[in-house]
């Protein structure tokens, strides 16, 4: 038999988080404290716990599962290095013991090496040593292969988007490139801002945000849920009105969507002179997909001001106004057997600029003619009481008073002799 053996050192802080304790560990498992036939006893059973599920490796649409019982965990072995690793001569009895973390040594397996090899687009070696590296500590039994040979994926390119890089952007070259060859896995959900994490600071705003937005356009056409999209706040120069993304890891703003189809997506991204190229590929093509982005303009108010500064008649445009936009994304989906289903995506909302003018506030004089003309004094339905109503029934009761004024002035001027009877009939002698 063949023993494989894995250095200690590089692997001090390679098991799960979990497991990880104050003292010693082999496998990460605790064995502060303990005699080697107690560690042997503890290590038994949690081998025997961790084998009890397969093993299962994935990568590049492909999946294999291996029985954990193939693995073969040379327990004696960790409790020698162990015990190397800890123990200390006899004149340093006043120095604690030294806390290691220890994996458990695993024989050779060419059984498992032959499975990994079916699959050709993995890269068997670094495939192996994952396994390795995840069962020396008891970790997860779910293993992400290393894909080497992706040209079956792309069979079928499922969507382009090219679009020139802004002249604000940064760090759009370095995203490409950390994007470049990514697979989606089929139900794996994607997160930007993780895939990305190390590299946000290489970017500013604007070349995260084109980088997000052409990734966004570009999965918006295949088989992908959106779970998470952010609009920018004003429209980019940049893609369809509705299709951009804002991403801000301090705001918590991410991209996340998940391959909800049954194969794996190939995700290609490439900086072609002053372009960005994104595209996406797969082995099969199981749908169609139309995406339809709908907009309503807004029209701007138009805003006045006043100034007495300005000369009398004279204005000045102090902002120039700008539609506004309201925009409907939807997708249809046809599947292979012709089933259509149509979801809205997203609903965006671009405010307006409004168009800002200052105007004089200085006012043209009256004529002396409109100030004293005939009719100047008279004032139609003046409220002079302050009852809310015209003054119109007391004018009229002026009128009429005059009128009987001027009566019995004419009363006066009668002929001698003259007079009215009770009839009203002028009577003369």
């Amino acid at each position: 038999m063949v023993c494989l053996l894995i250095p200690a050192q590089s692997y001090l802080t390679a098991f799960a988080d979990e497991k990880r304790s104050n003292g010693s560990t082999i496998g990460g498992i605790d064995v502060s404290g303990l005699k080697d036939q107690e560690i042997k006893k503890v290590l038994e059973n949690a081998i025997d716990e961790w084998a009890s599920e397969p093993i299962v490796i994935r990568g590049g649409g492909e999946e294999l599962s291996i029985d954990p019982q193939e693995i073969i965990f040379d327990i004696d072995r960790a409790i020698d290095e162990y015990r190397d690793s800890t123990d200390k001569p006899f004149y340093l009895f006043w120095k604690s013991e030294e806390v290691v973390h220890i994996p458990i040594h695993i024989s050779d397996s060419e059984s498992i090496k032959e499975q990994i090899s079916y699959i050709t687009i993995w890269d068997t070696e670094d495939t192996y040593k994952r396994v390795l590296a995840q069962a020396s500590y008891l970790e997860s039994h779910e293993i992400e292969a290393v894909v080497t040979d992706t040209t079956q994926l792309e069979n079928e390119r499922i969507a382009l988007s090219i679009e020139k890089i802004p002249a604000n952007t940064k760090g759009v070259q370095a995203l490409a490139e950390e994007l470049n060859e990514y697979i989606l896995e089929p139900n794996e959900a994607f997160s930007l801002l993780t895939v990305l994490e190390n590299l946000t600071d290489s970017a500013n705003t604007e070349g995260l945000n084109f980088v997000g937005s052409m990734i966004y356009n570009t999965v918006l056409q295949a088989n992908i849920e959106i779970m998470e999209r952010h609009a920018q706040k004003e429209l980019p120069g940049y893609l369809q009105p509705g299709l951009n993304v804002s991403v801000d890891a301090f705001s918590e703003k991410d991209l996340q969507f998940i391959n909800v189809s049954k194969h794996p997506y190939l995700l290609k991204m490439s900086v072609e002179g002053e372009n960005l190229k994104v595209e996406l590929y797969s082995s099969v093509k199981d749908v169609t997909v139309r995406v339809s982005v709908q907009q309503q303009t807004i029209a701007p108010r138009i805003i006045n001001r006043f100034s007495k500064d300005l000369p009398m008649g004279s204005s000045r445009l102090i902002q120039e106004g700008k539609q506004g936009l309201r925009v409907t994304v939807t997708r249809t989906m046809t599947d292979s057997n012709g089933e259509e289903k149509t979801e809205e995506i997203s609903r965006d909302y671009y405010a307006p600029t409004n168009r800002i003018v200052l105007k004089s506030a200085i006012q043209p004089k009256e004529s002396a003619e409109e100030e004293t003309g005939p009719n100047s004094g008279n004032v139609d339905n003046l409220d002079l009481d302050g009852n809310g109503l015209p003054d119109f029934e007391q004018n009229n009761n002026k009128t009429d008073g005059n009128s009987n004024q001027d009566k019995d002035k004419n009363k006066d001027e009668l002929p001698p002799g003259s007079y009215y009877d009770k009839g009203g009939n002028l009577v003369t002698s």
